[in-house]
C-alpha cells in the first residue's frame, strides 16, 4: 500500500481534520491529539498511520491560529508568540486576510523545512550533535533577551518575563529534585501546567476584560460575510503580501527549520525567536504574525529530521512518533533509510500534500467559519470562550486544581495586562526559563561550578558573542548610539 492509495488519502485527510479541532480549541494540543489517536492508529497499517500522525501534526499547529484570529487566544503554546499581532491584524483587516496571513506563511514554511528534510537532514543533524549544554545555554539565552528587547518598554518586559520563569520554578527543582514554592500542596509538585496558564493567561484574562469594559463587535469590514470578499483577502491580498515579503518567508523558514531540528527545541522556541526578530527590527503587525508562522511551521519537518535520521526526538511530538516508529516494527535512523526507502518516499508525499494542499484548503474553510462566527454578539461569543477555556483546562490533567489555578492566573493575566506588562513574555518565561535553569545547572554539575567552562568551547564562545552583540546593538539603536554612522563622511571626522 502506498500514501496515494485511498486509504492512505483518507486517513491524511481525516488526521488533517481532526487535528486541525484540536489545534484550535485552546488546552487540547496536538500532543494530545496524538496521544489520543495512538490507541486507534496502532491496528493499522504503517502507511495509514503514519499518513494520519503527519496530518495531524502539520494541521494541529497551524490551526492553533483561529483562536488568535477570533477573540485573540492562542490555540497552541507556538501561536502564542505571535497573538496579539494575528488579532490586530485580525480587527484592522479582515479575519480572512489574517487567516490566510497565517495559511499561506504556514504552508511555505512547511515546504521549505520539507526541502531541507528530503536533501539534507544528515548535514544539519552532525552540526546539531556539536551542541553540548553550554550552546544550548547561549542559545535559549538569546531567544530569551530577543523577546525582552523586541518590546516598546524593557523594564516591563523583563518584570514579565521574570514572573513567568518565577512560576515555572514551582514544583520539582529539575537538577536536584527538591520541591519548590509548593507550600505544602501536592498538587503543586508536579509544577504549574503550562497548557493550564495559557488558556488562564490569553484566555480568562480577554473574558474578563471584555467582562469589565464593554463588549464590542469587530468593525464591519472585519465581520463581513460576503464570500467574494472572503475569497479576495484570503487568497489575493495574503498572497499578495506574502510576495512583498518572500524574504523574510525564506529568512523565517530557514531559522525554523535550524531551531526545529535542535533537541528539546520544536516549533515553540522558533515561532518566538523569529517573531521577537522581526519586533526588534520595528516590524508591522502583518510582518510579525508572518515571521511567526513561517517559522512555526518550518520547525515541524524540521524535528523530523534528528527523528529520522538518528532516532532522535526534536520535540515532544517527535518523541511520540518515534514510539510510534517501533511500535510499528520501524527502527528509525540510517536504517530506516536503508531498509524501508520507499516508506521515507511516502513519508516525504505526506508532508507535501499537507503543506501544499490541506493547510491553504483548511485556511480558506476556517475563514469562512469565522466570519459566520463573528455575527454571533460578543457576550454570547465571550461566554462560549470561558466554556472552552474551562473544559481544555480540565481535560488537560483531569484534575479540579486546575480549575482554581486557571482563576488564579487568569485574575493575574488580566492585572498584568492592565498594567502594561507583555502576557507574551510571562508565557515566554514559562517555556524558556525552565530550559535555560537546565542547561546551566546541567552545564555546572559537570564543571564543578566553572564559569569559564561557557566560554570555552568555539561554538559556545560564538553565541556568547552574538548576545552580547544583539544587547548592544539593540540598545544602541534605541538610544541613537550609532546616530553618527548616518551622517556624511566628512562629519563623522
Amino acid at each position: 500500500m502506498s500514501f496515494l492509495s485511498p486509504e492512505a488519502l483518507l486517513a491524511l485527510l481525516l488526521g488533517s481534520l481532526y487535528g486541525a479541532i484540536f489545534g484550535a480549541i485552546p488546552g487540547l494540543t496536538a500532543t494530545l491529539a496524538i496521544s489520543l489517536a495512538i490507541p486507534v492508529l496502532l491496528f493499522l497499517g504503517p502507511q495509514v498511520a503514519l499518513a494520519a500522525l503527519i496530518g495531524i501534526t502539520a494541521t494541529a499547529i497551524f490551526a492553533g491560529d483561529i483562536g488568535s484570529v477570533l477573540v485573540r487566544m492562542p490555540g497552541t503554546p507556538a501561536s502564542a508568540a505571535y497573538t496579539e499581532e494575528l488579532h490586530e491584524v485580525a480587527q484592522k483587516r479582515s479575519p480572512a486576510f489574517a487567516l490566510g496571513l497565517s495559511a499561506f506563511p504556514s504552508a511555505i514554511g512547511s515546504l521549505i523545512g520539507l526541502g531541507f528534510l528530503v536533501v539534507g537532514s544528515l548535514g544539519l543533524v552532525a552540526l546539531a550533535r556539536q551542541f553540548s549544554s553550554f550552546e544550548y545555554f547561549w542559545l535559549v539565552l538569546l531567544g530569551i533577551l530577543s523577546g525582552i528587547l523586541a518590546v516598546p518598554r524593557v523594564l516591563k518586559g523583563a518584570i514579565a518575563f521574570g514572573l513567568g520563569m518565577l512560576l515555572a520554578t514551582i514544583g520539582y527543582d529539575p537538577a536536584l529534585g527538591n520541591p519548590r514554592f509548593t507550600f505544602g500542596q501536592p498538587s503543586l509538585l508536579g509544577g504549574l501546567d503550562f497548557i493550564v496558564a495559557l488558556i488562564a493567561f490569553f484566555g480568562v484574562s480577554e473574558v474578563l476584560h471584555h467582562l469589565l469594559y464593554g463588549s464590542r463587535q469587530p468593525s464591519p469590514s472585519a465581520a463581513s460575510l460576503k464570500l467574494a470578499s472572503v475569497f479576495r483577502d484570503y487568497f489575493l491580498e495574503a498572497n499578495r503580501f506574502c510576495w512583498k515579503e518572500r524574504y523574510s518567508l525564506l529568512r523565517s523558514s530557514l531559522l525554523g527549520t535550524f531551531v526545529g531540528f535542535l533537541p528539546g527545541a520544536g516549533s515553540d522556541i522558533a515561532a518566538w525567536v523569529s517573531s521577537n526578530l522581526r519586533r526588534m527590527r520595528q516590524g508591522r503587525p502583518e510582518q510579525v504574525a508572518l515571521d511567526g508562522t513561517t517559522a512555526n511551521n518550518a520547525a515541524v519537518a524540521g524535528a523530523w529530521i534528528p527523528a529520522m535520521a538518528l532516532g532522535l526526538p526534536g520535540d515532544t511530538l517527535t518523541a511520540i512518533l518515534l514510539g510510534m516508529f517501533l511500535a510499528l516494527g520501524i527502527t528509525p535512523g540510517p536504517e530506516l533509510f536503508n531498509k524501508h526507502g520507499s516508506l521515507v518516499v511516502q513519508i516525504y508525499l505526506a508532508f507535501f500534500l499537507v503543506s501544499a494542499i490541506l493547510m491553504p484548503l483548511g485556511g480558506y474553510l476556517s475563514a469562512l467559519v469565522v466570519n459566520t462566527l463573528l455575527k454571533i454578539p460578543m457576550r454570547v461569543l465571550m461566554g462560549a470562550v470561558l466554556g472552552l477555556c474551562v473544559v481544555g483546562a480540565y481535560a488537560v490533567n483531569n484534575n479540579p486544581f486546575d480549575l482554581l489555578l486557571l482563576a488564579v492566573l487568569g485574575g493575574l493575566g488580566f492585572m498584568l495586562r492592565q498594567g502594561g506588562f507583555p502576557l507574551g513574555l510571562v508565557v515566554l518565561g514559562m517555556v524558556l526559563g525552565p530550559l535555560l535553569e537546565q542547561h546551566f545547572m546541567v552545564s555546572m554539575i559537570k564543571t564543578h561550578w566553572n564559569l569559564l567552562s561557557f566560554f570555552e568551547r568555539p561554538l559556545a564562545l560564538v553565541l556568547a558573542f552574538l548576545n552580547v552583540a544583539m544587547v548592544v546593538a539593540v540598545l544602541g539603536l534605541r538610544r541613537g548610539w550609532w546616530a553618527w554612522l548616518r551622517l556624511p563622511a566628512e562629519e563623522r571626522a
